[in-house]
């Protein structure tokens, strides 16, 4: 993608890091790592003219002293890729649902390989749903009942790629309008109390 570009879609959305070449950030050296994340930040500051709140580590992976790095070099919200969940954990915050499709046993195996037990027992309650709209209602619904942050997120490759522009469409036109949630970027969910997509 283009500078410009970025630039220009910076104008309606909150652009976040992601590293500078898109390397796991387990697999480099403290140094290496270190240079990806404060290099992302430094190259988005100089590209935005302002601070980049958010930073996502690729691959969903990092470590606690991945977390303190990307912290120390001035992102105020980490993003894991962490499915299925409505509240932190560990330092970063997770994600409910990606556009992309995952099966029952792709989100069973992710929730009992992190360990997350409370986040299984939430999804039991939409019969073990893979439909990406079924398991939106439950998770609206249980946003409603407890709050939490409902956060949707797919790679644009991967709609494409798999043609789910529409599905996409579909998914904002059920959250666009919800009078009892606030809508924020991942910059702002510290500043908020009611439930937010």
């Amino acid at each position: 993608m283009k500078e410009e570009d970025i630039l220009g879609l910076s104008r309606h959305f909150e652009i976040g890091g992601h590293t500078l070449r898109h390397l796991s950030l387990k697999e480099l050296s403290h140094y290496a790592a270190w240079e990806e994340i404060q290099g992302s930040y430094e190259w988005l500051r100089s590209l935005l003219g302002k601070s980049p709140m958010s930073f996502c580590p690729p691959f969903g992976e990092y470590t606690a002293r991945h977390l303190s790095l990307i912290y120390e070099t001035g992102f105020k919200v980490v993003r894991s890729t962490e499915l299925l969940s409505t509240r932190p954990s560990s330092g970063a915050i997770p994600t409910t649902l990606q556009v992309y499709d995952h099966s029952r046993f792709t989100y069973f195996k992710h929730l009992l390989k992190r360990g997350r037990l409370q986040n299984l027992g939430l999804w039991c309650g939409s019969g073990f749903s893979s439909d990406v709209f079924r398991l939106l209602d439950h998770y609206l619904e249980h946003l409603m009942a407890h709050g939490g942050c409902l956060h949707l997120w797919g790679h644009s490759w991967e709609i494409d790629h798999y043609r789910q522009w529409k599905r996409l469409e579909k998914i904002f036109s059920v959250i666009s309008h919800l009078s009892d949630f606030s809508y924020v970027e991942n910059g702002q969910l510290s500043k908020t109390n009611s439930p937010v997509i």
